[in-house]
């Protein structure tokens, strides 16, 4: 016969131990909730990392040299800084007068269309009822706005400054890191765990491969296609296109509005083309150079990605936009893995 007070001791202990546990994991869910931004550029550090090596081991195969691991991989990053800052004021020195043009047109196109706005009934019956003077933003509501567009402007580029650095670090060392969170998990998980690691990288260097590929294929065509409609600066829309390819789905929308404000200038009939231009290549990239691209590589449905897209910004912001996709095949991978194949068909 069970002692009432041991019982009690009893209940009150596994009481205790169960308050104890949901306390730590909501403080554990608190926490990475509050770092959930740091986290995600964590995410895009170990991005770059696996690419970074990926390139420094074709660095291995064309060369006959045997070249470390830290050599390879600062050949890399070094080539890779030296090609944008090359190209970044090789564009800018050879543009500069386009760019002026780019932002006369952009106001001018921009004018046309708010005249031809306000030309429409409702526009102007809403500006009867509006005061001009209710719609100027004081003065502290300016310096409130400069102040934001400051913070966000440095708040980006401490992001980036941030994915260099770890990037850096991660492809330098990335046993270091596996090894690290190998030991952090029971022994008897280990094995599988570094196979799943493994897989992991090899399936962020797929889907990587695919988007190089498809970011490729929209970029000379958008820019193409510019240029046989008589669009202005076709080449560097066509390059700002094929950047923004990098976020599937949402990127081509990006891409097209300053396409269409400079078409405006040439009539309407520049404007329509434009428009189905995008409309053929954005069609053709979803429906046909991903999927052929992705067969061999990673075979994301469009609806989940979208899906993964707008929950991803709503928690990560505009870096969960950026690395939705990837999160989201890393994510499939690993419930295939630990959940479909461990749990569900090994019962």
């Amino acid at each position: 016969m069970t002692d009432p007070a041991e019982h009690r001791q009893q209940l009150i202990t596994d009481t205790m131990t169960i308050i104890g546990l949901v306390v730590a994991t909501l403080a554990v869910i608190g926490v990475l909730f509050v770092a959930r931004h740091f986290l995600m550029l964590v995410f895009g550090a170990v991005l770059i990392g696996v690419v970074v090596n990926r390139f420094a081991g074709l660095v291995t195969r064309m060369v006959p040299w045997k070249w470390s691991r830290r050599v390879r991989v600062g050949l890399v990053l070094l080539a890779t800084v030296t090609i944008f800052v090359i190209g970044g004021f090789g564009f800018a020195s050879s543009i500069d007068d386009q760019l002026i043009q780019f932002s006369d047109r952009i106001d001018s196109s921009a004018s046309k269309v708010i005249e031809a706005a306000k030309q429409q009934p409702i526009v102007q019956r809403v500006r009867e009822e509006v005061s001009l003077g209710s719609m100027l933003p004081s003065s502290g509501k300016s310096l409130g706005l400069a102040q934001t567009l400051f913070a966000s402007t440095f708040g980006v580029l401490t992001d980036v400054l941030i994915l260099i650095i770890l990037g850096a670090y991660f492809s330098t060392s990335p046993g270091t890191y596996q090894s690290g969170v190998l030991r952090s998990i029971p022994v008897a998980w280990r094995e599988k765990g570094a196979s799943l690691l493994s897989e992991s990288a090899e399936t962020l260097w797929q889907w990587m491969l695919g988007r190089l590929l498809a970011m490729a294929i929209v970029g000379i065509s958008f820019g193409v296609g510019l240029a046989i409609l008589g669009v202005p600066m076709p080449f560097e829309l066509g390059i700002f296109a094929g950047l923004v390819t990098f976020v599937p789905n949402l990127g081509g929308i990006a891409a097209v509005v300053p396409a269409l404000l400079l078409a405006s200038n040439e009539g309407s009939s520049a404007v329509l083309g434009v428009l189905l231009l995008y409309l053929v290549i954005q069609f053709a990239e979803s429906y046909l150079i991903t999927p052929l691209v992705q067969e061999k590589q990673v075979n994301l449905p469009p609806a989940m990605v979208i899906l993964a897209q707008v929950v991803a910004g709503l928690l990560f912001g505009v870096w969960g936009i950026m690395f939705a996709t990837p999160l989201v095949a890393l994510t499939l991978l690993w419930v295939r893995r630990l959940y479909v194949e461990d749990g569900l068909e090994a019962a």
